[in-house]
């Protein structure tokens, strides 16, 4: 049976195997009630994995709906580079509103950074878990199978270390053109409010980052993020398409 993006899309925790079945709780159980689904309704479930069930309600009740699952397959690939998106910790609902967008874009990773502009209560760990389901919430709204991977908060000098691409691009007024194409895969860096120091913008060099600035101009830290997020998208596009 072939998916139709009209299905109801839930979450769940795994997919079950085809044949298999699965009881939905919570927030997901309000979406499928909004979407009016009956039993004998087809539906897709997604965890995250890239890959997608579909299945057929089987029960509806007061607790939650039962699936069974008539077959599981690999959504379609995406043929582009993964892009890894690290952003320094700002104010909540615009670090929100980042995880939100990043899971539209198709981000493969967000990573929040510290660094020494940041201001430190930004960097709570505990925003993780509504980072989380943002990013799941806003994939499924886009039909994707997959949503960013959270990390963080990590030092900048350990991101520096340890984010890798083909392509690692720190974001500052002071850097070169923004690539108009990419090949392979890019990672991000973009900085707080009131930007890099002299000191990390050294380090982050020194790394092998290649500094980039964007045309726009001086930008708030999440606009700064998803432009260069789409453009990084846009870039490895033109790369794809002049290898093949």
């Amino acid at each position: 049976m072939d998916v139709r993006v009209s299905f109801p899309r839930l979450i769940v925790e795994r997919l079950p195997p085809a044949g298999g079945a699965c009881r939905i709780r919570g927030e997901e159980v309000a979406h499928a009630r909004a979407r009016r689904v009956t039993p004998g309704d087809a539906v897709i479930l997604l965890d995250g994995s890239g890959r997608e069930a579909l299945g057929r309600l089987t029960r509806v009740d007061r607790d939650g709906v039962e699936v069974a699952v008539d077959s599981v397959r690999e959504a379609a690939d995406d043929p582009l580079g993964s892009v890894h998106l690290a952003v320094a910790a700002v104010r909540q609902e615009r670090l929100a509103w980042i995880a939100e967008k990043s899971a539209e874009l198709g981000i493969e990773r967000l990573t929040v950074v510290t660094s020494g502009r940041t201001q430190r209560f930004r960097a709570r760990p505990e925003l993780a878990a509504r980072l989380e389901r943002l990013m799941r919430e806003a994939a499924k709204q886009a039909e994707r199978a997959r949503w960013p991977t959270l990390d963080g908060p990590m030092p900048l000098a350990d991101a520096l270390r340890d984010v890798s691409a083909a392509n690692r691009f720190l974001l500052d007024p002071s850097g070169e053109s923004f690539p108009s194409v990419i090949e392979g895969s890019a990672a991000l860096l973009v900085g707080p409010e009131g930007g890099w120091t002299p000191e990390e913008l050294r380090e982050a060099i020194a790394a092998g980052w290649v500094v980039v600035a964007l045309a726009a101009g001086k930008l708030r830290a999440e606009t700064a993020a998803i432009a260069a997020a789409v453009l990084a998208r846009t870039a490895l596009a033109r790369g794809h398409q002049k290898v093949h």
